[in-house]
């Protein structure tokens, strides 16, 4: 099986806190002032303490106009990092990346024909842990999500050495919509696995696809990173 494995797809007409430190409060400005009986010191002790009670109670000197007020290390220490999110350009879906994984866009738009793979314009091509790859494309569709998995099976059989019928074919869901998992080796009996994940959303097909050109990662691995890789997909309105 070579290592541009298609997605096996068909055409759509036939088919993630610091501890807060609790502390004292300091004693109000007020209750210090009341502490102090100005009648009993002379007038230039009692003005020179005055004043620096006073100071003591302006508010913090700021870096100047409208600047915001500091945030303390703790704080900063416990703000989430932003995740990854890749944006499809063509595509109505985004991907939040897992650990480990990288995007790329596609150049060019599919056009719903034919059984685009890893190596063509049209997918958004992403590489996983281990060398597991994923590519994603999407078109327009009428067919139902039953029908257009068969089409998927038909064109994959078609173009590439893969069997006409899939090894496994689980019902999962994608973004929250119902999708179909198969998963074959092309060819048969070759240990070299190809899964295609079909969903169709707001009348259009989507098609996820993963291989491992690479020859060196374990089904099982591969297998659970593009279920990861799945379960972080969301489609756009």
């Amino acid at each position: 099986m070579p290592a541009h494995m298609p997605a096996a797809t068909g055409s759509p007409g036939p088919a993630r806190e610091t501890p807060v430190t609790r502390h004292s409060p300091p004693i109000p400005c007020g209750a210090r002032h009341r502490a102090w009986r100005i009648g009993e010191m002379p007038v230039l002790a009692a003005s020179l303490i005055m004043i620096a009670l006073l100071a003591g109670c302006a508010p913090p000197a700021t870096t100047g106009p409208g600047a915001p007020p500091t945030q303390s290390p703790a704080a900063t220490a416990s703000t989430p990092a932003a995740a990854r999110i890749f944006t499809s350009r063509h595509y109505r879906y985004t991907e939040a990346l897992p650990a480990g994984w990288t995007g790329g866009q596609a150049t060019q738009q599919w056009n719903g024909t034919g059984a685009p793979g890893d190596d063509d314009s049209v997918v958004d091509l992403f590489h996983g842990p281990g060398g597991v790859e994923a590519w994603a494309m999407a078109a327009p569709t009428q067919e139902s999500l039953a029908a257009y998995a068969r089409a998927t099976i038909r064109a994959a059989h078609a173009g590439h050495p893969c069997p006409a019928t899939p090894q496994t074919d689980l019902a999962i869901t994608i973004g929250g919509s119902p999708a179909r998992l198969l998963g074959m080796e092309c060819p048969p009996g070759s240990g070299f696995l190809v899964e295609t994940a079909v969903t169709i959303h707001d009348g259009t097909a989507f098609v996820f696809a993963s291989q491992n050109p690479s020859g060196t990662g374990s089904q099982s691995a591969d297998r659970a990173a593009f279920r990861t890789f799945l379960a972080s997909i969301q489609f756009q309105r």
